[in-house]
């Protein structure tokens, strides 16, 4: 099919992201289902989305994450089919629900003693006190690595997160960036060799034991587990700071949440939706080929746009109304073959922080005055500080 459409241009990078995501949102979706942005093929509709997400073979996520550099594999993300299938069937075990429940108590009890220290104050700043540390100990405690490590893998992570920032794939990574992206591979790569000798009952020694269809490399398994601290503890972070200012915000929420905590499930899925951690996938186009009537050339750079997608109004009723009691699908997780290998991983972090900070802080507010915002543009989106008062009315 010829393309019979012009595609309008939207620069992403000037989306006012910042203060309202709702108003950048509806900002890139009047140019319609695709737009153009600095070169780049921005797919804006759930349909657009869901086509590309659809023909991984038309859509490549391997070529998108070569920009990176990486000497590493970033299994599975960084793997096209067919070979990507092979690693899903592989790891797909590790990370369902049922095998991520059983891990539930101890990181119940974590997320507790990590909560009682802030319950004691009459401030908090919960980003620095609790969505950073919590979802970077669930790392360590599934890869059987020790605790107290927690704060130097948040200073490795928060600084080789700016290779991933738009702004960073036109320019060379500082030295910085580089020592401790060489450290953080040093890191892992210490532990992966220390498990094939000495293996124990964690994750990491789970995966080294694999040997169904040839297993994986030391490599790929240090990529892995490269990823998790990139993409994994990040977006649980990013989620756990939205849900948090909009509860705080909200005193008639906050209160449902405490008189009955069935229904945070269902407030993370909304929040997931509304305020997405990861608000674009990379890809690279394979070949000529027509979305929603927008032709893209062979090897373009595309942007699979998870944000704009989750509040298409020809999918979502309302959809720029937070709902927590909206039930169906939406793609923070992305779709198709390349959905998030962590997904139930983050879900259970996101449900037992909610549940085990509103049993002993079942009152906040935000501090006066505050005003939580994202920095923009930047490869997700994460409040930088959401300060809340305890025990205020």
């Amino acid at each position: 099919m010829s393309d019979t459409r012009s595609t309008p241009t939207v620069r992403v990078d000037d989306l006012p992201l910042a203060h309202s995501r709702t108003e950048g949102w509806q900002a890139l979706r009047s140019g319609g289902d695709v737009v153009e942005s600095d070169g780049t093929y921005v797919l804006v509709s759930a349909e657009a989305l869901e086509y590309a997400c659809r023909h991984p073979d038309l859509f490549s996520s391997e070529r998108a994450f070569d920009s990176l550099g990486s000497p590493l594999p970033l299994v599975p993300i960084a793997v096209d089919p067919p070979e990507h299938a092979r690693y899903r069937r592989l790891l797909d075990r590790f990370f369902g629900p049922k095998r991520m429940a059983l891990r539930e108590p101890e990181l119940r009890a974590q997320a507790g003693v990590l909560i009682d220290s802030i319950a004691t104050g009459e401030t908090c700043e919960v980003m620095d006190d609790l969505a950073v540390p919590f979802p970077t100990q669930v790392f360590l405690t599934l890869f059987g690595l020790p605790l107290e490590d927690r704060d130097q893998l948040v200073r490795w992570k928060s600084s080789i997160l700016e290779l991933i920032k738009p702004a960073a794939a036109a320019s060379e990574p500082t030295s910085e960036v580089l020592e401790h992206a060489t450290e953080l591979f040093g890191y892992l790569s210490g532990y992966v060799s220390e498990r094939r000798h000495t293996p124990g009952d964690d994750l990491l020694s789970q995966l080294l034991e694999l040997r169904d269809e040839g297993g994986m490399t030391d490599e790929e398994i240090i990529g892995l587990g490269f990823l998790f601290v990139l993409a994994g503890l990040d977006t649980v972070t990013s989620a756990l700071g939205f849900a948090f200012a909009t509860l705080a915000g909200d005193e008639s929420l906050r209160a449902r949440i405490y008189e009955d905590p069935e229904i945070i499930p269902g407030f993370v899925e909304e929040i997931l939706r509304f305020e997405v951690p990861v608000p674009f996938v990379p890809r690279v186009t394979t070949s000529e080929v027509t979305v929603c009537g927008h032709t893209i050339p062979a090897g373009a750079a595309v942007l699979g746009g998870l944000g704009p997608a989750n509040r298409d109004p020809e999918r979502y009723v309302e959809p720029d109304v937070f709902d927590p009691a909206r039930v169906g699908a939406h793609f923070a997780f992305g779709a198709g073959q390349h959905r998030c290998l962590g997904s139930h991983l983050a879900r259970l972090e996101l449900r037992i922080v909610l549940d085990e900070w509103h049993r002993r802080v079942p009152v906040y507010a935000l501090e006066a005055g505050a005003r939580p915002s994202v920095p923009w543009p930047s490869g997700s989106l994460n409040l930088e500080s959401v300060p809340l008062r305890l025990g205020a009315d």
